[in-house]
This record gives structure tokens, sequence and C-alpha cells, in this order.
């Protein structure tokens, strides 16, 4: 279930003045980062002190300011500076500058800050063009480059020429991340997020709609939260998804606050194993998760062992539907009753009736089959039980 609200982080940006490369016609437009503080001072500042700008050390372990080697200039520059032409050799920026993410400055500048003249989007193929990919050392191009040649902010990386970015199947377990570089917006397209949402989101003072993309959940520029996160990562799910409800056993009514082991636990500590960006669980008891892979639950617990956690899980999830299905059956045997006589229940009971399907919602809705909190669920189960035996009395 989820929340018509959202916070959305907007990339933008502006620039003025100075040329480099000729890759494409529009590299007379590229002007530089260092400009951007005369305008968006906040932004630019933000972003001097992040991993995009540049700052500390190449890729290769040498210093910003010394020649980079070789080997780092035909595999790593591409993403780690910007406006880099293949056919020279050149960038006119290390690090991912403003011009990266919001393409060729010089139009906007010269028309007073035209904010059509300048990219500012939330589409997820900004992002896709470094933090998307193959597995380790595949080509992202049929030539054999390793990044998105040719691509510039407003494009789609799906009509980018020779483009041949790994497909993945969120059917299937997602790639062990630490073995691709970096995969992240393969998983993203193939997950729930990537896909068009359906619905409208009100987004801070903006309505929004399609797929919940990178800069929803990530700040381009900085953030003082772990992974440039908008929110800390304890409450960013739960500004769509309502299973934190469950997590910390707050709602029902009828029944106290009911912790469990799992209520301090962050949903992606669980649904980001391996940071995968399918969100989802590794289970313990999954046949295609390969030996040396950790599963979820044992990435957390002290016990790493497979088969117990994976007997723990099930005996949970068989424990919560034997509990749940006696509850629902009596609640369809009173709905029956409802429909042939409308007035069977006095005032009390419709109102028992009405808390009870409210208490229920709440774990059903969850998804979780009890493994979230399943004290919390067994504790809803247990009043719905007693008051539903008091309200099919009543209408039979």
């Amino acid at each position: 279930m989820l929340k018509v609200v959202f916070i959305l982080t907007y990339i933008v940006g502006t620039v003025p003045a100075v040329a480099v490369a000729d890759e494409v016609k529009e590299s007379s437009a590229y002007v530089g980062s260092d400009a951007c503080g005369a305008c968006h001072t906040d932004k630019y500042d933000a972003w001097k002190t992040s991993k995009h700008s540049g700052t500390g050390s190449l890729a290769d372990g040498s210093e910003k300011a010394t020649e980079p080697k070789q080997d780092w200039i035909q595999n790593c520059s591409g993403c780690h500076t910007t406006n880099r032409s293949v056919r020279e050799s050149t960038w006119s920026e290390m690090g991912v500058g403003c011009e990266a993410c919001h393409g060729p400055g010089q139009d906007h500048v010269s028309n007073m800050g035209d904010i059509g003249k300048i990219v500012a989007s939330p589409a997820a193929d900004i992002c896709g063009q470094c933090h998307g990919g193959n597995l380790s050392g595949a080509g992202l191009m049929s030539d054999g480059t390793r990044w998105a040649v040719g691509y510039r902010p407003g494009m789609k990386l799906a009509d980018l020429p020779g483009l041949q970015m790994t497909p993945l199947d969120p059917a299937e377990l997602p790639p062990p991340i630490i073995d691709n570089h970096p995969l992240t917006y393969n998983m993203w397209k193939a997950s729930g997020h990537g896909k068009e949402s359906g619905r409208t989101l009100t987004m801070g003072d903006k309505e929004w709609s399609g797929p919940i993309t990178c800069v929803a959940c990530h700040n381009p520029h900085q953030s003082e939260h772990p992974h440039q996160l908008v929110m800390d990562p304890h409450e960013i799910c739960d500004t769509c998804h309502t299973q934190k409800a469950v997590v910390q056993g707050k709602g029902a009514k009828g029944i106290e606050e009911t912790r469990s082991l799992h209520t301090a636990i962050s949903c992606v500590e669980c649904h980001m194993t391996e940071k995968n960006h399918f969100m989802r669980v590794l289970r313990p008891d999954d046949p295609n998760l390969a030996e040396g892979r950790t599963d979820t639950c044992s990435s957390c617990h002290e016990v790493k062992d497979r088969k117990i956690r994976a007997e723990q899980i099930q005996d949970w999830e068989a424990w919560y539907r034997e509990t749940l299905e006696p509850v629902q059956a009596d609640m369809r045997i009173i709905d029956d009753a409802i429909k042939n006589n409308p007035n069977v229940l006095n005032a009390e009971l419709r109102e028992k009736l009405a808390d009870t399907k409210a208490n229920l919602s709440i774990i059903e809705q969850d998804g979780s089959d009890g493994v979230h909190n399943l004290d919390y669920a067994l504790e809803i189960m247990a009043l719905a039980k007693r008051d539903l035996a008091k309200i099919k009395a009543a209408v039979q």
C-alpha cells in the first residue's frame, strides 16, 4: 500500500563561460562548474564536498593534480570527468561537474539564466549514464568502450547508438553488486520503482507521475545522510510505503504497541542486501542463491547458518498463515450473513466488526506474512478471533 506523499530533490544548475573539446556539436557550449556558485551558491558548495566533484584521488589511486594513468583514461575517465572526448582523449573538467547532469550551459548563461536552456530533469537516465553498466570487464558500448559515449542529459539511454547495457529480470536474483560496476541503474529499471506508477504523487510542492527515479531518494549534489539520501534511511521508505506501522507494532485498535526484533531495523537493511536496487530480500531458502553469497537474514543475525535461518522464516510464515486462515473464514461467514440481513448486528457489534476489519487490513496489506513483526500480527489475530466469535454468534 502506498501513500501519495513523497519528497523530490530536483537537479538544478547554472554555469558561465570557457570552451573545450569538439566531440559533438554542443561541446563548445560547455563552460565549467566553478562559475556555478555565482547563482547557485548552496548547491555548488554542497556539490563541491561530494564525491561527484572529483576532489581527492583518482580511481587509480593517483592524486587529482597528477597525470592520470593510461588505464584510468581508457576505462574510467568517461564517468569520472565531464565532457569526455573519445576522439581527442580530453575532457573539460575532472569529476562529475554540473554539466554532466544538466548539459552544456552556455545557452543558459547567454539567455540570462533561461531555465528552458538547461536540463533540469529527475530522469534516471542522467544517473544511468554512469551508474549503469554490464558485468565487470564488459564494454558498455558495442566497440568495447566502458561508458555511455555520446550521451547528453535530456537523452534516453535506450536511444544511444551502440549501447549494450545488461538487461536484468526482477524475477531472478539480483546480481551481486560487488562483482559488477555498478549495474545500479539496470536493477532500478527492472524494479517496481522503474515502472510507470499509474498514479500521481505529491512531492513537496510538485505533482509527479511516472517512475520513482534516483533523485527521489538521493540528492545528487550532497546530503548529510549516508549515500547522499534525501533523508534518514529509517524514514525514506515510509514516505510512500505504509509497512512501518507493522514493523513498529503501532496503529491497531485495542492492541498495545508491540515491538519485535525487526522494529529497530530500517527497510534498506533487509530490502537492499548487497545494495541491490531490486529492493528484493535475498531469502535464505532461495535455491538459486549461490553458496558464496550472504542471504538477507544471515547478513544481520550472528548465526550465519542458512538452513537455520530458512527454517525460522518458514516457521514464522506458516504460523502466520495457519492463524490467519480461520479468522478470514469467520469473516466470510459474517459478511455473507450481513448481506442477507443488513440489520442483524447492533451498533456495538457493527463498531467491533469495523475495528476488526481495519486491524486485519494492516497485516494483510503489509504483505510480509508476519516476518516484519510476527508478535504484532499474532496479537491482532488473537483479538480478531475473540471479537469475531461474539459477532458470529449474533448472526447465526
